[in-house]
Formats: structure tokens, sequence, C-alpha cells
């Protein structure tokens, strides 16, 4: 039996998905040719692959046998397009990506580590959600991400700690404390824009700060990159703003001194926010020494990993 690499590969998507409109999205094209594709191989195969209800598709017993080795076989064909290329070019880059709203500074020094391991592609695409769907996706080897990890295929190794802190005006009654607990915000309006573009960080700040008794967390923007705005509505409303602390970041910056401070959080009240190196194991099963080499690399490059008191 004769087996087409590219039903395979739509027969993944379709499996991870569970949804016909969703896998073609992710294999950029339109349902109808997708679904067309499925029914061959199934008619290939000679049984169904999946049931496919009104409101909801699952694998069938012989497509949860028959996920895990198409995965295999994908992996290896993959490996085999990237030895041929290798041997074609010499090595492919290496392709990073890294979250946007990761600190500023770190984002620079991660940069300048890079440059000296070449060949590497660069690329900032946005929200750590953005960098994990091309990490599965394949269209990036490396990236930077804020933990937890929305993926358990994810491998990770932390490279940066950051203290929490909080922003205030500078004539806040917060303002001359050296250090606060997070439970001191119970009867304050608190802002937390800043991790809206990552859901997975967003939920977990929502649900630290819950449990902790702050309840009262507002929305200052509805836009990505919204710090200034953020920064302006702190100001005015006197409000306070959870963010990392990182005085030498962009954000640290907007809020500093005279109009701000910026006070790290006791550490005992709030664990600090963890930014690690990620990777897909399956998606580079032929560079994956390679890679995971380079991390080792760049996480001792960029020490202290340390960040805040």
């Amino acid at each position: 039996m004769d087996i087409d690499f590219t039903r395979l590969r739509y027969f993944v998507a379709v499996a991870e998905e569970l949804h016909f409109k969703r896998a073609a999205d992710k294999l950029m094209i339109t349902p109808p040719p997708l679904s067309k594709q499925i029914k061959l191989l199934e008619k290939e195969l000679g049984d169904p692959l999946f049931e496919r209800g009104y409101h909801e598709v699952r694998l069938t017993p012989l497509g949860q046998q028959l996920l895990g080795p198409a995965r295999d076989v994908l992996a290896q064909v993959e490996q085999f397009k990237a030895v041929a290329a290798q041997g074609r070019r010499g090595p492919a880059p290496v392709r990073v990506s890294a979250t946007a709203y990761a600190p500023s500074d770190l984002l620079a020094e991660l940069e300048a580590v890079l440059t000296d391991l070449a060949p590497v592609e660069f690329t900032v695409p946005g929200s750590a959600a953005e960098v994990t769907a091309k990490l599965i996706a394949g269209h990036a080897e490396l990236g930077l991400i804020h933990l937890p990890a929305p993926d358990p295929r994810l491998r990770h190794r932390v490279v940066a700690r950051y203290q929490g802190a909080i922003a205030v005006r500078f004539d806040d009654p917060l303002a001359e404390r050296e250090a606060v607990s997070i439970e001191e915000l119970r009867d304050r309006e608190v802002a937390i824009d800043f991790a809206r573009p990552n859901p997975v960080v967003l939920a977990g700040l929502t649900r630290g700060l819950n449990r902790r008794g702050v309840h009262r967390i507002v929305r200052t923007t509805n836009q990505r990159g919204g710090e200034v705005e953020m920064a302006s509505q702190v100001f005015n409303r006197h409000l306070v703003a959870v963010v990392s602390y990182a005085p030498d970041s962009f954000i640290g910056k907007i809020f500093s001194p005279p109009e701000f401070r910026l006070i790290p959080v006791d550490e005992s009240t709030w664990a600090p926010a963890e930014i690690a190196l990620a990777w897909v194991p399956e998606r580079i099963p032929a560079r994956l020494a390679e890679l995971e080499s380079m991390v080792d690399q760049i996480a001792r490059r960029l020490r202290p990993v340390r960040r805040g008191t």
C-alpha cells in the first residue's frame, strides 16, 4: 500500500484539532479538499479514521492506533528533507522566535548572544502563544516564551526569572515602600494588561491574584503594545499595575520617576515570573542535539538569570 504523505499530514492535523475547519485553517487550505483527501485515505486503508457528528469529530479506534505512527513517519520525512537540504546548502539557519512581551532588556541581550551563534534568524512575532504556534508548526526551532508552557509537546529551559513588582503614581500611599505584599492590593483596582496577549499567563495571573483576595482587576487598554496607554490610566485613575521588576526594560522605564514608582513585590507572597527557551523535539529530530547544545550556550551567556532584588 502506497500512502501519500500529504494525506498523512492532513490526517494528523484533523486528529490534533478534531475539527475540519480548524485543521484546514492550520494547513492553509479550505475544508472541502481536506475532507476529500481524508476520505481517499480512509478508502485506501479500508476503514474510517474519524467518526463525524454534526457538532464533533472523534477518532475511531483505527485512527487512535495510527496517529502515533503517522506522526513518527512525518517526523522522519522532515528529517530526510533536512538532511538533504543540509547536504545541498550546508547547515540551515536556526530560526529563533521570541515573545515581544518579554522585558525589552532581556530581548536585547538574547539578540546580542545570538549574533555570535551563526547562522541564526531572529524574529519577535508577538505573544508567547504565537511563538508556541510557530514552534508546533515547525516554523521556528527555538522560542522564548513565558511559562507555564501551554503545550505538552514543548521542552523548555528557564533562562530568566523576574521578581514581581507594582507600578504606582509618585504620590500613591504605597510609593515610599521598599517592597509590598500582594495582599496589600486587596482594596485597590489592579491592572495586568501587559499579560493580555498571552491568555495562559493572563489566566494564571488572574487566578493568583484572586487566591490572595485581589478581585478588582480592571482593563486599561484594548490594544497590543498599549503600555503607554496603561501608564496613562494608572496615573489618571490611581491604579496599581502588576508587572515584572525590570527597571531597565521598556515598561520599567515608562513606570519610572518622577511620575511613577516601581516597587518589588515580596516573593513570599508572589512567585517570580519565569521566561524560558522552548523547542519541540519531534519537529527537529535531525538537529535536536545541535539545538540543545545551543540552548546550553545561550543560557550560560544570559547569566545571571535572576532579575530583581
